[in-house]
């Protein structure tokens, strides 16, 4: 991908994508629609061949608008599209036309990460006219008063503000379709986008796919959204919301070649279908109906989407409770300077690093292959020097003194530590937790005392529970489960990841009030595995002792031999859609 794609966030859209969200938002030939990003065309081509389709015969002129940044797209787009109306400008330094209001929306906007943002153009002033969305500071140090009440966070992908700056272009009962990255449906900076979609719209449907990126140059996971202004707060409550998983690709969910006139009406057929009232699953899709009430903005909507009806039922159990009401998770060290206080036997013997300034050290759990880990499957150590140790004599302060010759006491984790050197102490944890997941789930059991990474959670358990039963309930398929719903794969290369909060609100049974005969029965049936060599998820499927110990796992929890089994399904689902969403990028 060239630095200019990147840049510009620039991602042709497949037709297949284009055509099903045309299909929700174009709804008359003679429908207004813009794409606010418009790139070389993509969506607007779709919507021209689909204004022919409609109205065969007839001309149909100045419907079709598009807006674009780079010159070079916007020329391009013109040229295929003479009878559009395409402007090279800057989406956001555009006020809405006080004689043109538009019936739709739609487009695929920049995948531009936040980060990104200052490398677009200088000459587009893009940061200032952001700075009405977020309230960026300005040059004179006073923040901007944001649009509508929106206040983005400096996180959010461009993406965002393209859903708030565009309201203003789009009539009331207009439609919006975009495909965007999926992300912002679970973190934290994407609540106030969800916020402001909830006061602004009906949201009609949110789809996902199963089996196949749509993107594959890019590294982001995306979704599509279909949204419908409405200015009623009634209405809005009472719109029913569809959720969507598909499970076939799209070139098969849509038979007929792009230039097939048959294709638009397989395409109204499916999007009358995908616009259920009720629930619906069959081998093609999964769709999943709700209130827009029920959609809470500081909720992650990922997992309502992808979850299985038994997960959401489960958490009404007053039997389950929060990981983190019975034990406390914490990171590994984050040292400012791993080359310095990560020490392998070289650097050891070089500078003859006395014994008692050093622990053993695990970096990670990719070459742990068992559930059960100690000292020896530490291969390196980290320096660790209370603060209130005398240094004079000894080999480490020269290797201190070396330490600060290079400049690490000025990092800014090093500084912040009285002394640059010392390092705080980890209290001694009984399991550990990987905070990245390829293909396994597992968390080993710490069998000696032991400093972790900050790549690796410490989990301490309340008094009086016994680790192997943690454990147990740990590696279970019903934590596994949760912890793929609760994840979040960043930018498509198909590696989990969990913050500490995010496990700390996994629900399993607690321990503590656990009957004797069960955690016997927990810890009996996990013993045996614990043994075994860790694999992946589908290997684990194929090994009578996993079921059995997830069997009895289930059996406490009161799963019927059904929910169970859906459990199971689900798990290797979300694993499977996750690596087959990382393709090459993994």
């Amino acid at each position: 991908m060239s630095d200019k794609q990147r840049t510009y966030g620039q991602f042709e859209t497949p037709a297949d994508v284009a055509d099903l969200l045309l299909a929700f938002c174009l709804r008359q030939p003679s429908d207004y629609l813009l794409d606010p990003s418009c790139g070389t065309g993509a969506f607007l081509k779709r919507a021209a061949l689909m204004q022919q389709w409609l109205a065969p015969g007839e001309a149909v002129s100045d419907t079709l608008w598009g807006v674009e940044l780079d010159d070079t797209a916007a020329d391009q787009a013109q040229l295929a599209l003479p009878e559009a109306r395409i402007i090279n400008r800057n989406f956001f330094e555009l006020e809405p036309w006080p004689d043109r209001s538009f019936d739709a929306i739609i487009g695929n906007p920049p995948y531009t990460r936040a980060e990104w943002i200052g490398r677009l153009p200088k000459t587009t002033d893009l940061v200032h006219q952001l700075s009405m969305f977020n309230g960026f500071e300005k040059e004179d140090g006073n923040a901007s008063q944001p649009a509508q009440g929106a206040l983005l966070t400096r996180r959010s992908g461009l993406h965002a503000y393209f859903f708030i700056h565009g309201t203003e272009f789009l009539r009331e009962g207009g439609r919006f379709g975009f495909v965007v990255p999926n992300s912002w449906l679970d973190v934290a900076y994407g609540e106030r986008l969800k916020q402001y979609l909830l006061d602004h719209y009906q949201i009609l449907a949110l789809i996902e796919s199963n089996v196949e990126r749509w993107f594959s140059q890019a590294k982001v996971n995306t979704c599509l959204i279909i949204l419908e202004k409405c200015s009623d707060v009634r209405a809005r409550s009472k719109n029913r919301v569809r959720l969507i998983r598909l499970c076939r690709p799209l070139d098969q969910l849509i038979p007929f070649e792009t230039e097939d006139y048959q294709r638009l009406s397989h395409l109204d057929h499916l999007s009358k279908r995908l616009l259920s009232d009720s629930d619906f699953q069959s081998q093609d899709l999964s769709i999943r109906v709700m209130a827009q009430h029920e959609l809470a903005a500081d909720e992650k909507w990922g997992i309502a989407l992808r979850s299985p009806e038994v997960y959401r039922k489960r958490l009404e159990d007053p039997g389950l409770v929060c990981l983190g009401s019975w034990a406390m998770i914490q990171r590994g060290y984050t040292t400012g300077a791993n080359s310095f206080f990560y020490l392998d036997e070289e650097t050891v013997d070089k500078w003859e690093i006395e014994s008692r300034f050093r622990k053993p050290l695990l970096k990670s759990l990719r070459n742990v292959h068992k559930r059960n880990v100690g000292a020896a499957d530490c291969e390196h150590q980290v320096l660790y020097i209370p603060p209130w140790v005398d240094l004079n004599h000894t080999n480490v302060a020269e290797y201190i003194a070396w330490g600060e010759s290079l400049g690490f006491h000025q990092r800014r984790t090093c500084a912040g530590r009285m002394p640059w050197y010392s390092l705080p102490e980890q209290a001694a944890a009984q399991i550990l937790f990987p905070k990245g997941i390829w293909e396994r789930h597992f968390a080993p059991v710490a069998q000696d005392q032991m400093t972790v990474d900050q790549q690796i959670y410490q989990i301490r358990l309340v008094e009086g529970i016994r680790p192997i039963v943690a454990a147990a309930l740990l590696n279970s398929a019903w934590f596994a489960l949760q912890a793929e719903l609760h994840g979040r794969v960043n930018f498509g290369e198909g590696v989990l990841w969990l913050a500490s909060y995010e496990l700390e609100e996994i629900y399993l049974p607690d321990p503590q009030y656990m009957t004797r005969e069960q955690t016997r029965r927990l810890a009996e049936a996990y013993e045996p595995l614990s043994h075994r060599r860790v694999v992946s998820v589908g290997e684990a499927m194929s090994e009578p002792g996993w079921h059995a110990f997830n069997g009895v796992v289930f059996e406490i929890m009161g799963f019927s031999s059904s929910d169970a089994g859906t459990v199971m399904e689900a798990l290797l689902e979300r694993v499977a859609t996750r690596r087959m969403k990382a393709g090459k990028l993994a």
